[in-house]
């Protein structure tokens, strides 16, 4: 079994470590080679680690521009919620709006991420 907090310092970890340096590599660290990565559409997937750090990279500049950020460990998920001026208007949220993921893990990787529409969502979804 994790110890607890163990995900929440990863996920943490990996997102401060993108915002510092722009570099994938410690996000990279965690993914499951078979990640699968559910975007707020059901064609938006990504069905492995190469997609879902493709598509991080064609995002970089916006990861880099976080200004707020709150997460929660709920056993094997962690619920990550953040803001920042460069989240524009993406046709999915409006500028502003927070972007909220929820991380799934299995030995002490992620095996899936949910993004969703909202704060409350992400967090409902990982205290299931």
């Amino acid at each position: 079994m994790t110890e607890a907090g163990a995900n929440l310092a990863l996920v943490v970890g990996a997102w401060t470590a993108m915002s510092r340096s722009g570099s994938t590599d410690a996000l990279a660290s965690i993914l499951d080679d078979d990640v699968v990565w559910q975007g707020l559409r059901p064609e938006l997937v990504c069905r492995n680690r190469t997609d879902v750090l493709d598509l991080i990279s064609r995002h970089r500049g916006t990861v880099s521009q976080v200004t707020q950020i709150e997460a929660a460990e709920f056993g094997d998920r962690v619920a990550v919620s953040v803001r920042g001026p460069s989240f524009a208007d993406d046709g999915l949220l409006p500028k502003g709006a927070p972007r909220s993921l929820v991380f799934t893990f299995r030995d002490g990787r992620v095996v899936r991420m949910d993004s969703l529409a909202s704060r409350d969502a992400a967090f409902e979804l990982a205290a299931r």
